[in-house]
């Protein structure tokens, strides 16, 4: 199918098909506007810590409570995390279950995002202070997709993590391998924590890393990342998946987004250490950005490039390239360069 060029009828029927779709679900967002018109006056800030369709669960602010909420038209799409404002319902029946309406957004001190079915970028989680790259010996490593992530992180202001996680399963030969691979990372200054969620091995510095933070896991399905919350915070029950026998690739576990919060630390850290459990992805796209904006993923060639001879170098063959000369130097690694630029020749393609 990606390789046949559609006609006018399929584009038109596919365009209708989604069409159709918006209306429905602007029509359900109508229909549940005009059925929680009955406001309190009084605003109330929270935080969205999942999202159901056209319903949210909101933690409030001053109590801790989670409230069940619709949300207000015209307001843009919401995600685990994003702060808030809500009003609760008045002269409601007994047996209901939605209790409040988010009538409006706070600002977003960082978002990540990624893109949907239709190429637009999709916001995934908001207000994350780190983001961390979990990463395991089956589905195999993958440094291309760490790049991406890695990318990802430093455009949008987040703190990336890297975890290697299931180091139970490997061999003292198997982690030296995974280790040396990973070096790279730790000499550009990314930290890397060695987990295992079911030996508890580097879940203490896990934790510390984790404390006062809102983090999110990212990585493919698979690697580990609902085992990871399940040891963190058991009382979650969060469903686990298995790997494919025949293609080594991940089940997808995590359907829906929710914000955790850790629970054996005092009440205070409890407030500010977070977890936010996104669907896996095993592709991160990074179509929503120009290719000049690439280098500003890879902090240790962006250093370089203030030594190249040309303002517009594209650091393949160019004389006086300032990533060239590191190269020769030994001031960068070849499999970053390489990767930064396969990264801009899919963002070119695109």
């Amino acid at each position: 199918m990606s390789g046949r060029k559609l006609n006018r009828r399929q584009q038109w029927r596919i365009q209708k098909v989604q069409d159709e779709r918006l209306a429905r679900a602007k029509n359900k967002q109508k229909n549940l506007s005009k059925k929680y018109n009955k406001l309190d006056e009084t605003l109330h800030s929270g935080t969205i810590v999942s999202h159901f369709g056209a319903t949210l669960d909101i933690e409030d602010q001053s109590s801790g409570h989670i409230i069940r909420c619709a949300l207000r038209q015209n307001i843009e799409t919401l995600v685990c995390g994003d702060k808030i404002v809500w009003q609760n319902l008045q002269n409601l029946p007994e047996d209901e279950q939605i209790q409040g309406v988010v009538t409006a957004l706070e600002p977003r001190k960082t978002v990540l995002a990624r893109p949907d079915f239709t190429s637009q970028m999709k916001p995934v989680a908001a207000n994350i202070d780190q983001l961390l790259i979990v990463t395991s010996p089956i589905p195999e490593l993958n440094e291309g997709l760490i790049d991406r992530y890695l990318v990802a992180a430093e455009l949008s202001k987040i703190q990336p993590i890297l975890m290697l996680n299931k180091i139970d399963t490997l061999s003292d030969e198997q982690r030296d391998i995974l280790e040396h691979r990973l070096k790279v990372y730790q000499n550009i200054g990314y930290p890397i924590i060695f987990t295992s969620a079911k030996s508890q091995d580097g879940m203490d510095d896990l934790l510390e890393q984790l404390k006062r933070k809102v983090s999110v896991f990212v990585g493919q399905s698979g690697v580990g990342k609902s085992s990871i919350i399940n040891a963190l915070l058991p009382e979650a029950h969060i469903k686990e998946g298995e790997v494919s026998l025949a293609t080594n690739k991940g089940t997808h576990t995590t359907s829906v987004s929710r914000l955790y919060h850790i629970q054996n630390q005092t009440q205070a850290d409890d407030l500010h250490t977070s977890l936010i459990d996104s669907p896996g992805v095993r592709e991160f796209g990074l179509w929503a950005i120009h290719k000049e904006d690439v280098i500003h993923g890879f902090i240790e060639l962006q250093e370089q490039t203030q030594y190249c001879h040309f303002r517009d170098c594209k650091h393949l063959n160019e004389p006086n390239c300032g990533l060239l000369k590191a190269l020769d130097e030994g001031k960068i690694s070849a499999q970053r360069l390489q990767s930064y630029q396969r990264i801009v020749d899919s963002v070119d393609a695109k």
